[in-house]
């Protein structure tokens, strides 16, 4: 088309002397326009770079050796010949054919070739010269758009891990994306695990080559060579330099002395310098190396790879930023056609709702929700109590072999504690919910998975992935129906393709399943956040976010967003919330998404919430979407400042406690016209105050102080989330890894409320009637034991506990344990419908 158009302007017309010039003018900005044009055009469309197969990158990366080998075999300081090198038969079956003359049939049978591919070889040849006779590389076919995001992605952010590249793909609606063909065209580009800068180069060098071959192979010219007069058209340096620089360096190959170099470049007509250049190529490419490359033209002014992944990352979550907002939000010094140009090459026009892309989105402040009442959810256990058979998911088969190698051998263990959680793990239907809401390319034909593996670490208490592998007891891979445990891989990667969705569900589904169990009772809630710093050394690529810390202070950190039970002292959900989304924007979400789709608005009687839930619209919010009373923390912002002048100047002090008094006035809400009563706090010796708020209007001031601290549940449940389930050491990189962590300390803690509720030792009881920490329930019983396990009479897993039974908790669990099995419910799925049962001896008895 190009071509046309210039054609075009090539016009001949009679013109005036005067207007000859202004013709000629005209004529020079036209075609300099029309390059311009296409130049963008050609830009925005892109190439597709060879990806290439496992076999080829295996060739072109042991080239450099090949070369090398040959070198050393030979007696010569220039290489030329070197194995499996498909080019060389090729181009000495030609020489022979053109240069000698031989007839094609006895060339065909001495190369082993047949004659169809001789003169496949003679035809492009005489057509293309010898760059013709470099193979074809396979390759994978990749789209163009997925390369280039894939390229994007490293060029700006180098320690992104692969799934997020997959989740960009995902949002821009490129087909064909997924893990492989991502982590495939990153290592056909050099991007490896090591990161190595040389590994870069070789790899951008050799698809630059790669490209060169193929469009020096597709371009349509005249025949450089005459079929006729093949002797004699056989050299043609000045149109084939390929074979120019070939005959250059098999001449230089047969000279045994350095010094007669010189005289051979002399009479090839190459300088020195330029010969050297080639033979390093040469060394690292092989024959690939001297071909010509085809230089990349101009495109203009760029803008920067990682502000261009910023603008699409913002584009796609808020869909209302045109390219003059953009401009303005980043506070670019350009024109808007750079912006535009981005937003044409990825088609971000065509998106007219946010897209998530990493953590929680901030939105804008919905109106208050009326009243509605949500369907009642089921958990996938209730729903499909017959999916196990149903789906055909089968027992581990080593675990199987190990089971019958069980029957007459025992094994020695010190962690039974997974294995004793086992069956009400099995319970909450931690199998259902990942066969029914997990991604489909992560269910596995096996009954067990990750996520199991992942509780019954936590449970066990290895903090970390790495004290897990490196531990020789195997309680946990056998509670999760394994027989050895996974490697850190199995962990780092399984779960790439876990989305937040799935989580979602996933989490929610463990929320209903507690509820249906009795564990969440659900009438008093409160609401929290907690910051957990990030350690990493490049948090903005691991989409990372800053939130406040303890101190104030705007820190790279993961945040949890937590649902706590106040009354039966459980978590109800977890979700990860993106550092930058605020109470206003989150909380909305999500509540909505966590709390009000499993607990019905008329079940919840009272909300607690932490002062970063201040603001008269989530007050409004939480007290109309669930109709139910709210106190609150507040923090001190120019509106409770001013309440809080105005309850002082009353001057009504009452004392609370010992070392504090209160004052009290009741405001009046405008939105809703509801009273609220609120409340000010102060310390008599360093006059430091807190306010707080409720909705109880009927109760006094020393109430509602005194009511609040029924909030403190969720205090002391974060506190022994980071001491005994780890949830400050999220293994993995990614948001979604994160939350995936969060999900499995979510199952493990209402593991094991619903084992200890049930059990009722009274010696895990304080006399405030507080339930003791999972830390205590390990050194009883847990962890650290002196035990063997074998199979029982009935085909059940028994554990024997060998240092005898000093509080009675064994004994008891034995006898709860056996009732339960008489009731059918001390089963697991992935231990083939087999129980756990207990007995104990005292080795150390006389």
């Amino acid at each position: 088309m190009f071509t046309c158009l210039c054609h075009c302007l090539n016009f001949r017309i009679f013109l005036p002397q005067k207007c000859l010039l202004f013709a000629q003018i005209l004529r020079t900005v036209l075609l300099i326009r029309i390059r311009q044009y296409f130049a963008g055009f050609a830009y925005y469309i892109g190439y597709t770079d060879m990806i290439l197969t496992d076999a080829s990158r295996e060739h072109f990366s042991s080239i450099q050796f090949r070369v090398r080998k040959a070198t050393a075999q030979s007696q010569s300081a220039v290489p030329f010949e070197y194995e499996d090198e498909p080019f060389f038969p090729a181009y000495q079956a030609i020489t022979e054919v053109w240069k000698k003359h031989r007839p094609q049939r006895k060339v065909a049978e001495a190369f082993k070739i047949s004659r169809n591919s001789l003169k496949a070889w003679d035809q492009l040849f005489s057509t293309h010269g010898a760059v013709a006779l470099l193979p074809d590389i396979a390759h994978v076919p990749v789209d163009s758009a997925l390369e280039r995001l894939v390229l994007l992605v490293k060029a700006s952010r180098p320690h992104e891990r692969a799934n997020y590249t997959l989740r960009m793909a995902e949002a821009l609606e490129i087909p064909g994306a997924s893990l492989d063909i991502i982590h495939q065209i990153q290592r056909s580009h050099g991007y490896g695990q090591r990161m190595d800068e040389k590994d870069l180069q070789y790899w951008t060098g050799l698809q630059h080559i790669l490209e060169s071959v193929v469009k020096q192979k597709e371009k349509s010219s005249k025949p450089i060579r005459d079929l006729k007069d093949r002797p004699g058209s056989f050299f043609n340096f000045h149109r084939d330099h390929l074979q120019h620089r070939v005959e250059l360096f098999k001449a230089l190959s047969q000279l045994d002395k350095k010094r007669q170099i010189r005289s051979v470049l002399q009479e090839f007509g190459m300088a020195p310098n330029r010969f050297y250049v080639l033979k390093n190529r040469y060394m690292i490419y092989g024959v690939w190396g001297l071909a010509d490359l085809v230089q990349k033209g101009q495109t203009g002014e760029k803008i920067s790879p990682h502000l261009e992944l910023q603008i699409i990352e913002e584009r796609l979550m808020d869909p209302s930023l045109s390219t003059a907002k953009v401009i303005k939000k980043f506070d670019l010094k350009c024109s808007r056609a750079n912006v535009q140009k981005i937003y044409a090459r990825w088609k971000l026009s065509r998106f007219k709702k946010p897209i998530p892309i990493r953590g929680v989105l901030p939105s804008a402040v919905p109106a208050p929700i009326e009243k509605e009442h949500p369907k009642g959810e089921s958990s996938a256990k209730s729903r499909f109590p017959d999916l196990i058979d149903s789906a055909g998911l089968k027992v581990n088969r080593c675990f199987l072999q190990f089971i019958k190698r069980l029957a007459y051998k025992k094994v020695v263990i010190s962690n039974p504690g997974s294995i004793l959680l086992a069956p009400f793990l099995d319970q909450l239907g931690v199998v259902e919910a990942w066969h029914t809401h997990g991604p489909q390319s992560l269910r596995s034909f096996e009954i067990t998975n990750n996520i199991i593996v992942n509780v019954m670490r936590i449970i066990a208490g290895f903090p970390s992935i790495n004290d897990f592998t490196m531990n020789a007891d195997r309680s946990v891979a056998l509670a999760a129906g394994l027989t050895l445990n996974p490697k850190k891989t199995r962990f780092y990667e399984a779960f790439d393709e876990l989305r937040f969705s799935h989580l979602q569900k996933l989490r929610n589904d463990a929320s209903c399943r507690a509820r249906e169990l009795g564990i969440i009772d659900g009438k008093e809630i409160a609401v929290d956040y907690h910051c957990d710093p990030s350690d990493s050394r490049f948090p903005v690529d691991k989409s990372l976010s800053k939130a406040p810390d303890k101190n104030g202070d705007m820190v790279y950190a993961h945040r949890p967003q937590i649902l706590w039970d106040s009354i039966s002292n459980t978590i109800i959900n977890i979700a990860y919330c993106e550092g930058k989304s605020r109470a206003p924007s989150a909380l909305y979400r999500f509540c909505e998404q966590n709390l009000f789709q499993i607990i019905d608005p008329d079940v919840i009687a009272e909300i607690y919430a932490d002062s970063e839930y201040t603001g008269e619209k989530q007050l409004i919010y939480l007290t109309v979407r669930s109709e139910s009373d709210v106190t609150m923390c507040l923090k001190q912002n120019p509106k409770i400042k001013r309440w809080k002048e105005q309850t002082i100047q009353q001057e009504n002090w009452q004392d609370y406690r010992e070392i504090y008094r209160i004052a009290s006035r009741d405001f009046i809400l405008p939105e809703t016209g509801k009273a609220f009563r609120f409340i000010v706090k102060q310390n008599k010796e360093t006059n430091a105050t807190r306010c707080f708020g409720s909705t109880h209007t009927d109760y006094s001031p020393t109430k509602i102080l005194d009511a609040y601290h029924i909030r403190w549940p969720v205090e002391t449940g974060i506190k022994d989330l980071i001491e005994n389930y780890f949830l400050n050491k999220p293994p993995g990189t990614s948001p979604e890894k994160v939350e995936t962590h969060y999900y499995c300390i979510m199952l493990a803690r209402l593991v094991v409320d619903y084992f200890r509720s049930l059990l009722c030792i009274p010696q895990w009881r304080s006399p405030e009637d507080w339930e003791c920490v999972l830390s205590t329930i390990r050194t009883s019983i847990f962890s650290n034991q002196n035990c063997e396990l074998s199979l029982d009479d009935s085909g059940d897993l028994l554990i024997t506990y060998l240092d005898g039974d000093r509080h009675g908790i064994k004994q008891r669990l034995a006898e709860f344990l056996l009732q339960r099995k008489n009731n059918g419910l001390n089963r697991v799925s992935w231990w083939g419908n087999r129980g756990v049962q207990v007995q104990i001896k005292d080795q150390y008895a006389c």
